[in-house]
């Protein structure tokens, strides 16, 4: 059985709420265990958390929700990009999966709301990595 790290963006909380859901269901459905699910202030908290949980010997892989949504400034440009970046680098650096279900930047608060379902595509592309990696302990 695969066991994943959830991290959940509180920010945004009516809409992160219903990904959480989303992503847990996804899980369940997968046959797939959440060995733990950490909440964070927000999508630019993320990273660490996820280097956290890919830091543990019983999680195959990390997928992480959240949604940014647009401001009067590119604050929203500035957090997904920092965010998606630093995201990228722990999954490289703890040889684990770590997906990205943050939806933004540029979303209206609506269009975030119809785009829930990225939190389940996060714990389905989590899964799906896990499966088509190779094992790096397996003998050759």
């Amino acid at each position: 059985m695969t066991t994943l790290g959830l991290v959940v963006a509180e920010f945004n909380r009516p809409i992160t709420e219903q990904m959480e859901n989303d992503a847990l269901e996804a899980a369940q459905s997968a046959g797939a265990e959440v060995y733990d699910t950490v909440t964070v202030p927000g999508v630019y908290d993320a990273p660490l958390a996820a280097d956290r949980l890919a830091r543990l010997e019983a999680v195959d892989a990390v997928a992480v929700i959240g949604t940014v949504i647009t401001g009067d400034t590119d604050h929203d440009q500035v957090i997904t990009d920092a965010a998606a970046q630093r995201l990228a680098d722990v999954g490289l650096e703890r040889d684990t999966p770590v997906t990205l279900g943050v939806t933004g930047p540029g979303m209206s608060a609506a269009e975030s709301r119809e785009r829930v379902e990225n939190a389940a595509k996060a714990v389905d592309g989590a899964l799906d990595l896990v499966e088509a990696l190779p094992d790096p302990d397996a003998e050759q």
